[in-house]
């Protein structure tokens, strides 16, 4: 099974709040992770974003979860900055996650 979201529809083209963005996280993701083969996240006709929404919806995921919550989730419709932003985070959320697990 499949849990698509649409980031635009949520949040609009510019995303910038980061404490929306982990509150999403906590409700509409991470519950699907266990339920789902792969959690999509949608980010078509979003066109920009700052680092703290993205780092909080996807390094807060990888902080929590680990590496292995990579094989499901899906990250489309990213543009160049959006895709810039997603790895950086993809990134941190995996440095973070060692530190716990050290």
């Amino acid at each position: 099974m499949k849990h698509e979201l649409s980031i635009v529809a949520e949040f609009g083209p510019q995303l910038a709040d980061g404490t929306l963005a982990a509150r999403f996280r906590q409700q509409q993701i991470e519950p699907y992770l266990g339920l789902c083969d792969q959690v999509v996240l949608d980010f078509t006709n979003v066109r920009n974003a700052n680092s703290s929404f993205i780092n909080a919806l996807v390094a807060g995921t990888l902080e929590q979860h680990g590496q292995a919550v990579l094989g499901k989730l899906v990250f489309k419709g990213c543009n160049a900055v959006i895709r810039v932003l997603v790895q950086s985070a993809i990134e941190l959320g995996l440095e973070k996650s060692r530190r716990v697990d050290v």
